[in-house]
């Protein structure tokens, strides 16, 4: 799994990642990056998605933490592109 720092935001982008957030659907309903699709750190951990391995995948989540854990997740599942938003969304949010 690859680390992303917030001003490399744009540059992934470009290359049309699935953005996957992976906080509670009701924090996801609060706001996201745009184009996220909301998939809990459950249903990754158990393997209820459908997310294709052969798309770059970006995961975020509030500070990084979790989103993280669920990178391992699909790594431990044959998942290689992966970036995990390092700082999570609050990293956008800091001067």
């Amino acid at each position: 799994m690859k680390s992303l720092k917030p001003e490399e935001l744009e540059s992934l982008l470009r290359r049309s990642p699935i953005i996957v957030d992976v906080r509670p659907a009701t924090r996801f309903a609060a706001g996201s990056l745009e184009g996220a699709v909301n998939i809990s750190m459950d249903d990754i951990k158990r393997g209820k998605h459908q997310l294709p391995k052969d798309r770059p995948i970006l995961l975020v989540c509030e500070r990084g933490i979790q989103s993280e854990l669920a990178g391992l997740y699909l790594e431990a599942d044959g998942y290689n592109q992966v970036w995990n938003f390092e700082g999570g969304l609050n990293a956008l949010n800091k001067p």
